[in-house]
């Protein structure tokens, strides 16, 4: 959900102009609001910089954000993929629809409480006619202070599994309990420790059927907290379509020193002003470098 999460974001910022009169979200029909164009590139920085096309995308938004159809290109497919989202008042999501092609292949609808706290999540898999549903439940744990969040998970009306999942005052998840569908045998046990930097560099999980615990480094989470920011976007050109690898190639050569700056082996830099969003970071899983860029249209 990161890159919702980050287009909700851009969608905070003052909208333009609209692009097209309408545009069909579900059995509904919307008004368009803006229309935001997104790509995702990796790259190689050297002398010179190549830009490789990975996933592109197109997000048509209603006024208010009520609604957001997010329409995929995949490089190697020709058919489309599309994913409606609806929001309440608060922003927080409330229905999702995904679609490969026309026909819809999944539903999953969210409520809240009225603290706006997720308690219950539901989807149906409208290809195997499975049914997921995830009930969530709030507590303080009253020696330390953490928030415990209890969840109880169910495929096809019946039980798989047991969470307690707890945060610390900083929203940091320090450790996950999961035990079996009767609530009492436990599964595994999984501490998060974090780094300066906020992010987490290290997990332990405990399994008790071995009475084993395994112990793992994550990448990026000693890195310096200067790593990962968020900054304005400054520059006097007007990026659009037409131009915007001429503008991205301009703009990851000029910030050269940031990116290889050897104190930082995985970052994420964000830069964003009123009508484009550029997000750099590195793919944790082989360390690719990626940049990610939405413009306004």
């Amino acid at each position: 959900m990161n890159r919702i999460y980050y287009i909700i974001c851009l969608l905070a910022l003052p909208s333009l102009v609209w692009a097209q009169p309408t545009f069909k979200c579900g059995w509904n029909t919307y008004k368009t609001n803006m229309v935001i164009h997104e790509y995702t590139y990796s790259f190689v920085l050297k002398d010179s910089v190549k830009l490789y096309l990975e996933d592109s995308a197109k997000y048509f938004v209603a006024p208010d954000s009520v609604a957001v159809l997010k329409v995929g290109y995949p490089m190697r497919d020709n058919i489309t993929f599309k994913e409606a989202y609806w929001f309440n008042n608060k922003k927080k999501l409330t229905k999702k629809e995904e679609y490969k092609g026309n026909e819809l292949m999944s539903v999953a609808e969210y409520k809240y409480d009225d603290k706006f706290r997720k308690i219950m999540q539901t989807e149906e898999n409208k290809v195997t006619s499975s049914n997921y549903k995830k009930v969530y439940d709030y507590s303080i744990e009253k020696a330390t202070g953490n928030t415990i969040i209890s969840e109880v998970s169910y495929f096809n009306g019946r039980v798989e599994f047991y969470t307690k999942t707890y945060y610390d005052n900083a929203s940091h998840k320090i450790k996950e309990v999961r035990l079996n569908d009767n609530n009492k045998d436990i599964v595994h046990v999984e501490d998060f420790i974090y780094g300066a930097n906020g992010k987490v560099k290290q997990r332990s999980v405990f399994f008790p059927e071995f009475k084993v615990t395994k112990k793992f480094d994550e990448l990026g989470g000693d890195d310096p907290i200067k790593c990962f920011r968020a900054q304005p976007l400054v520059t006097t050109e007007k990026v659009m379509n037409n131009n915007k690898i001429s503008f991205l190639k301009r703009f990851l050569h000029k910030n050269a020193p940031l990116l290889l700056d050897k104190d930082c082996h995985t970052y994420e830099y964000k830069f964003q002003n009123t009508t484009v969003e550029i997000v750099i970071s590195t793919v944790p899983v082989n360390n690719i470098k990626q940049v990610v860029i939405r413009i306004k249209e």
